[in-house]
């Protein structure tokens, strides 16, 4: 029997199941849209009776989550919506991997948090200023309460090859400058090595909240210079700007670095940006 694995198609999940693979585990992923080239089943999150009807015929050996409506700017204006997805999903698995025995990963975010007591660690009160933090805080509240021994990873902003940081070299590889903000810091960290910290959490059977972030708080500004470095492009052709320059529909807090010390007494070992982007460009 395999592990599903949900979100199969996004950033994140794509590296987690190239990490599956090269480990030699039985895994099936779950999409919603965009089918990945690896075995899959659709899912439908907001049809309840349907996803559990799916998951008795599967019989999983385990449940590893990360699927979401992970647009902050997309969930303040759906809240219905990205709430059956944000909220309302993650505890239905929940109460499907207690019945059924099997451990339950659920992934959450640093948005929380509101950004004023940087850096968060596990035991630190959420208290989440946009709609997006609140549906994944109330998720935590709803798995906790639906399956105690679920582990929940509470994640950072996530770069690697794709997403933001491919867009971004393309752009100054042609010239073209890029505008990062320096007044909202993040603890960034590699999603192969999250992808591994998600794994190592599955392996040693813990439960409750654990924080994956990288190494060092770095602003966006700073993540940007650091791409243009060892990407080998002109670091002036990224640009400061601040959260009140761009019109958002969904407020962002200014800090919500982690602290990951929890995951790293158990083996988690994400690399600086500098090292991670190195190994990047040289691979």
């Amino acid at each position: 029997m395999p592990i599903l694995l949900t979100g199969a198609s996004g950033f994140l999940g794509r590296h987690l199941a190239q990490l599956l693979q090269e480990r030699g585990l039985p895994f099936i992923g779950a999409y919603h849209q965009h089918a990945p080239p690896f075995p899959v089943i659709q899912l439908d999150f907001t049809d309840r009776a349907a996803m559990l009807h799916q998951l008795g015929e599967l019989h999983p050996t385990a449940i590893i989550h990360l699927a979401a409506a992970s647009s902050p700017n997309w969930c303040e204006l759906h809240p219905s919506e990205s709430r059956l997805i944000n909220t309302e999903a993650p505890v239905h698995l929940a109460a499907y991997c207690r019945e059924a025995g099997i451990p339950f990963l659920f992934t959450s975010t640093d948005l929380v948090f509101d950004g004023q007591q940087a850096p968060y660690e596990e035991a630190w009160a959420p208290s989440p200023i946009c709609t997006y933090g609140r549906q994944k805080y109330e998720a935590e509240q709803g798995v906790l309460l639906a399956y105690p021994e679920a582990v929940i990873a509470r994640l950072p902003l996530l770069y690697g090859w794709g997403g933001f940081l491919q867009n971004w070299v393309e752009q100054m590889k042609q010239g073209k400058p890029v505008t990062a903000f320096i007044d909202e810091y993040r603890s960034p960290a590699f999603a192969g090595d999250v992808a591994t910290g998600l794994l190592l959490l599955l392996e040693k059977y813990v439960s409750g909240i654990f924080h994956l972030g990288g190494r060092e708080p770095l602003s966006r500004f700073e993540l940007g210079q650091a791409i243009a470095r060892a990407f080998g492009c002109d670091e002036r052709l990224v640009l400061p700007a601040h959260q009140a320059d761009v019109a958002m529909p969904a407020p962002r807090p200014v800090d919500v670095s982690l602290s990951s010390e929890k995951a790293y007494a158990l083996g988690y070992t994400p690399r600086s940006a500098e090292t991670a982007l190195k190994d990047l460009v040289d691979s």
